[in-house]
């Protein structure tokens, strides 16, 4: 056998080598796929934004477009737009106060379960990309425009018609409210008295900034 067949038969045989390995090694990233049904694990549904945003393209080699419905579905023939309906990410006029203010606040949270689609309503809904302080997660912070809260800026606590007014917040999303408001923290508003242990937090019952007799 000449030299030159030699050389070539063993680059052959490392490239062979290389690729088996780098196969190997991506099939051990994708923890969110079963291998033998090419399906994703049982709940997955709350993560898979997080999977998204570390690689999109990991989702696209499936599904298709996450920007054009028309291309969407890949070869999965499941679309991304069958839950999200307008895509990944928000529309167009989401940063509208009338719109993410809207779904956001004025929305009552529906509690989802998988393999469930979640309702894109409530605070609670904002906070699984948000974070939980809604500057802490993977999506943008909320307080890049809200500069003082992830809401907006006094006088939110007016009552005038078409402002942005904390009265027009769903009572649902108290729980969310309690997260920077509990006992009437970061608030001028504060409770009369300390309501017992264990009390749930709501608007008017003393675990927030309004008691039972303070109602403005």
């Amino acid at each position: 056998m000449s030299r030159t067949r030699m050389m070539m038969g063993t680059c052959f045989a490392m490239l062979l080598a290389i690729l088996a390995l780098g196969c190997a090694g991506t099939a051990g990233t994708s923890t969110q796929l079963g291998e033998a049904t090419a399906q994703h694990a049982a709940g997955w549904i709350p993560s898979h934004y997080a999977e998204y945003v570390k690689a999109p393209e990991q989702c696209r080699t499936c599904h298709g477009s996450t920007a054009d419905p028309i291309l969407a579905g890949g070869i999965a023939k499941v679309s991304c737009f069958t839950c999200h309906t307008s895509g990944v990410n928000h529309p167009a006029t989401w940063a509208l106060p009338g719109q993410h203010g809207r779904l956001g606040a004025q929305a009552a949270p529906v509690a989802t379960t998988a393999p469930a689609v979640p309702v894109m309503a409530g605070f609670a809904h904002c906070a699984k990309c948000h974070g939980s302080t809604y500057d802490n997660g993977l999506a943008v912070s909320c307080k890049s425009c809200h500069t003082r809260a992830p809401h907006p800026n006094r006088p939110w606590t007016g009552t005038t018609v078409g402002a942005p007014s904390h009265v027009q917040t769903n009572q649902s999303n108290v729980g969310q409210c309690a997260v920077c408001h509990l006992a009437g923290a970061n608030s001028l508003m504060k409770p009369l008295i300390t309501p017992p242990a264990g009390t749930a937090p709501g608007c008017f019952n003393e675990t927030l900034c309004h008691g039972t007799n303070i109602k403005r």
